[in-house]
């Protein structure tokens, strides 16, 4: 792992992707937020939050997505979840209940930074670990990484890395400083499913059969 706090006298020239206007955007999210709406940064409440949070030093809104289904859903929903002795993963119901998965549009090409590579990672002083790493003792460390690089690369609205839970898929966070709910197509989603519906837990189902992850059976049946 490399230095864990970001280096001072290293002026780093980020590396660029360019997301194209009219991607498909996929996000699982609380109902009570709206398809396009950002996350307001969490700060003070006791949680580590997520990977690439604003901190209270730079306090941005953050929108998390991947540009497939899977990837929002395995990003949300896989996180240390292990397999059984039968070889299967349970969600609980207390995952799904209240979520949603929609699927929006960019109105605009969007510049971001790329986490993709090795050679990515390596522009911002990095390795595998700022992608990686997971926790409450990583988090703090990973946000700091996440303000230093926005500070390398003002024309940034966020980063592009791959995911952890979906191998070989891309996941992003876009920068609600930066790129507001404008950047999104968010007044009629494209897709748009509750996840804790009967409908919506066959999609699901259905969706992650091939990560052998199911939805735990209600109690009730």
């Amino acid at each position: 792992m490399p230095e864990a706090t970001t280096p001072p006298r290293f002026d780093a020239t980020p590396n660029r992707y360019v997301l194209p206007a009219d991607t498909k955007l996929h996000r699982v999210h609380d109902r009570k937020r709206r398809a396009a709406e950002f996350k307001p940064a969490q700060l003070n409440t006791g949680s580590p939050g997520s990977r690439f949070d604003g901190t209270e030093a730079d306090p941005f809104a953050s929108y998390y997505a991947g540009l497939e289904s899977t990837t929002a859903l395995a990003e949300t929903l896989l996180r240390n979840l292990g397999f059984g002795v039968d070889g299967q993963r349970l969600i609980r119901r207390a995952q799904i209940a209240g979520r949603r998965l929609s699927t929006v549009r960019t109105t605009r090409e969007l510049n971001l930074v790329s986490l993709r590579t090795a050679p990515d990672l390596a522009a911002v002083g990095q390795d595998s670990w700022l992608i990686d790493s997971e926790g409450k003792d990583a988090y703090p460390k990973t946000q700091k990484w996440a303000a230093w690089i926005r500070s390398q690369a003002d024309w940034a609205a966020g980063l592009i890395w791959p995911s952890k839970r979906d191998t070989g898929k891309l996941a992003l966070v876009l920068f609600g400083d930066r790129c507001g709910e404008e950047a999104l197509d968010g007044d009629e989603p494209e897709v748009q499913i509750d996840l804790d519906t009967e409908i919506g837990e066959a999609w699901l189902n259905r969706m992650l059969k091939p990560y052998r992850a199911v939805v735990a059976p209600s109690p009730k049946r």
